[in-house]
């Protein structure tokens, strides 16, 4: 495929994620959505990110969603996770470009909690090649606005909390690098009882307060907070609160196969099956594999970008999915089919 890569379609938004591109994958998904549903009517739910080019895109991608028979809930900002948890049932799209540099935007499809398969990203490039036309005049979409953030977090808590998550005094430095974590992880955490310190923790497209994509040479703002030894814990963010980096309390930053070993290795432990099974990647250092089968369980390893894939394949073959992830990216299972670095934060917490 041209348009899609491993993580939905990215790019310049002058020059590749232009409004003209969302107006036309909003009238492919649209398409696409009602033939494989069969159904006159289709709902997709739409957020985007902080960025400058969010809200053109937004206003360009309802437009073709609407054109072609389908219904819009718009819910403004929001973290992908959100946007994902709010796609249940219905189709959903983020208008986001995750960890890129602010110049930049993308578009992510969702259809009941999951990110498109390769298969459907094909489906919809091929429609898009083609062109698709708005359907009838009097059988275009509807379109309206919605509020999804509060049941998003408080879905979150009551995660955690039945995961055992016990955060009563912890002190955390949640570094929101400017993005949607502002909207979702301070508050989630807060709420479990931790203390918390937000870093960048205004969402602004702009990035000011550190490049969108959280590492050792990104969070030093964050790094030299936490070497005071105030806190306990430190958590960071990308643009779209997908990803979560994690630091020790004197600033060091774990690396990420220690932390998908950890919660995969808790996963398993807790899970109430005979065959626990951890889908990642081939890049997940061995240490996740050690970790899992002292717990009991057994990896699965799926190409890199196809991780949702991996679990429908594994599920399809009769496998408990207790976990699935990428280094730094975790789809807990239990609560949904999305990549959630909301839900990692509170999990990880007392680990």
């Amino acid at each position: 495929m041209e348009l899609f890569g491993t993580a939905g379609i990215r790019g310049d938004a002058r020059e590749t994620v232009t409004p003209s591109l969302a107006l036309r994958v909003g009238q492919a998904a649209a398409a696409d959505a009602r033939a494989q549903a069969d159904e006159e009517s289709v709902e997709f739910v739409v957020a985007r990110d902080g960025r400058e080019t969010g809200r053109a895109l937004v206003d360009a991608m309802a437009s073709g969603l609407t054109s072609a028979g389908a219904d819009v809930v718009e819910i403004g900002q929001a973290p992908t996770p959100a946007l994902a948890y709010a796609s249940r049932s219905r189709y959903g799209v983020a208008i986001t470009a995750s960890h890129n540099p602010p110049e930049d935007n993308g578009i992510k499809l969702f259809r009941d909690g999951v990110e498109y398969s390769g298969a459907a990203e094909a489906r919809i490039e091929g429609r898009i090649a083609e062109g698709t036309e708005p359907t009838e005049w009097d059988s275009w979409g509807s379109h309206e606005s919605a509020e999804v953030l509060d049941d998003y977090r408080d879905a979150v808590v009551d995660y955690a909390e039945g995961f055992g998550a016990a955060l009563d005094g912890l002190r955390v430095v949640v570094d929101c690098g400017n993005g949607m974590a502002s909207l979702a992880t301070p508050q989630v955490l807060r709420e479990l009882g931790a203390e918390v310190v937000t870093l960048n923790g205004n969402v602004d497209g702009h990035f000011p307060g550190r490049g969108s994509k959280p590492t050792e040479e990104t969070l030093g703002d964050c790094i030299r907070f936490l070497e005071d030894g105030a806190f306990d814990l430190g958590i960071a963010h990308d643009g779209d609160a997908d990803r979560i980096v994690v630091l020790t309390g004197d600033g060091e930053v774990v690396h990420e196969d220690t932390v998908l070993a950890m919660l995969a290795e808790e996963y398993v432990a807790d899970a109430d099956s005979e065959d626990p099974t951890v889908v990642t990647t081939p890049n997940a250092s061995a240490r996740i594999d050690e970790r899992v089968r002292a717990a009991g369980g057994r990896v699965e390893r799926v190409a890199l970008g196809y991780l949702h894939d991996g679990i429908a394949d594994a599920r399809d073959g009769g496998a408990d999915v207790a976990f699935a992830a990428e280094p730094w990216k975790h789809v807990h299972t239990r609560f949904g089919g999305w990549i959630d670095g909301v839900a990692s934060a509170p999990g990880l917490a007392p680990l």
